[in-house]
């Protein structure tokens, strides 16, 4: 990461918030609704409780490598080579999460506002955007998204609110949905909807005090959590299970469904700016993490000339996708399974082959003496 770049508490927490919301509102509750039914509350608790976990060990095996991110722990374990083979397969994984993200919003988008307008031209303006934001430090991009997150939640929580008069608690019956197998046991690769948590070995080195790691990456994932429970508790008590898992923006359906009187009948464009605005902030942080892993990797000092290659690189994926159909296919069967790899499997298994490093070289040390 950047040298110079040291956040607070507060900044690290939203970065993290930003990643799950983004993805929260457009691809998470669909593929939680289509794989667990009427248990997929059931299924959120669950999933919450392992990942509670997988962070204390996380938690634990960072604790002889303050202020290390997933680069340096991938050079101190086999080298500058195994860390740029670790730093591009990261940045793949986080240009691809964010090709299918913003292309996926931009379909929805042509459907519900922007018929006419070809494909191309929308993603160009939202990228122009997004490149221009990322053209500053790091850190300037952070500040920013500190702003934005508390709308963006206050939002949620306003929403779910709303949304209270239209649920129908039978719904949620039967609870084990379609069985106790399905909810425990293969239910377990939900994990997924936690992929937020994969920057949590980005963040490290640019916290100002190491000792809140601990107290950031739990209530990251506790406030993710809640988030993914009332977004998901909310649809399911709204809709049938065969509307809200087959719709590409369920959200915005609940939106579409709440009214405020007879002064605001379509709360659903507030929710629309909203959307945009927490894409635009994603996608600046995102890219700003890859410009600084890039930067590690390579020693460039042209930041804005990368700058605009990957957002150029980023445009030429969201349009190799063919249609929203095959966009729910990657989301489902690879963003999944990506997500739980790099976040919960090639992170933690680098943090833990680095402890076995270290404990080695302490016991050599120990015999020298």
């Amino acid at each position: 990461m950047e040298n110079n770049t040291k956040i607070g508490y507060s900044e690290a927490l939203c970065v993290l918030l930003i990643i799950v919301i983004s993805h929260l509102i457009l691809t998470l509750p669909k593929i939680i609704l289509q794989s667990q039914g009427s248990s997929s509350i059931l299924n959120v608790i669950y999933i919450t409780l392992i990942a509670s976990m997988i962070i204390f060990i996380i938690n634990l095996l960072y604790k002889n490598f303050k202020g290390m991110d997933i680069l340096d722990l991938s050079n101190y374990l086999l080298g500058k080579k195994f860390m740029f083979i670790i730093g591009i397969a990261y940045i793949t994984f986080f240009i691809f999460t964010s090709s299918l993200l913003i292309r996926n919003t931009v379909e929805n988008l042509k459907t519900m506002y922007f018929q006419s307008t070809p494909i191309p031209y929308i993603l160009f303006f939202i990228l122009l955007a997004v490149g221009f934001i990322s053209r500053y430090s790091l850190k300037s991009v952070i500040k920013c998204n500190l702003i934005v997150v508390p709308f963006v939640v206050v939002a949620l929580v306003i929403l779910f609110i709303l949304s209270f008069n239209d649920f129908t608690f039978e719904r949620i019956f039967p609870i084990l949905g379609y069985g106790p197998k399905n909810t425990f046991i293969t239910g377990i690769d939900n994990l997924f909807v936690f992929g937020n948590l994969v920057f949590l070995f980005l963040l490290m080195p640019i916290l100002k005090d190491y000792k809140q790691f601990n107290k950031l990456s739990y209530t990251a994932l506790i406030i993710s959590g809640l988030f993914i429970f009332l977004t998901i508790l909310a649809l399911l008590l709204m809709f049938p299970v065969d509307i809200s898992s087959n719709s590409n923006l369920p959200m915005y359906l609940q939106t579409r469904k709440i009214t405020l009187g007879k002064f605001i009948q379509r709360v659903d464009v507030f929710f629309v700016l909203i959307w945009i605005l927490a894409l635009l902030s994603y996608l600046s942080v995102v890219i700003s993490f890859v410009l600084s892993m890039f930067k590690k990797l390579t020693s460039i000092e042209n930041k804005s000339l990368v700058s605009y290659s990957f957002i150029a690189i980023l445009f030429a994926t969201s349009l190799l996708y063919k249609n929203v159909i095959q966009i729910r296919q990657l989301d489902a069967n690879l963003y999944k399974y990506l997500s739980l790899l790099f976040t919960f499997g090639i992170s933690t298994i680098i943090l833990l082959m680095c402890n076995i490093k270290h404990k080695i070289k302490d016991k050599d040390k120990v015999k020298v003496k």
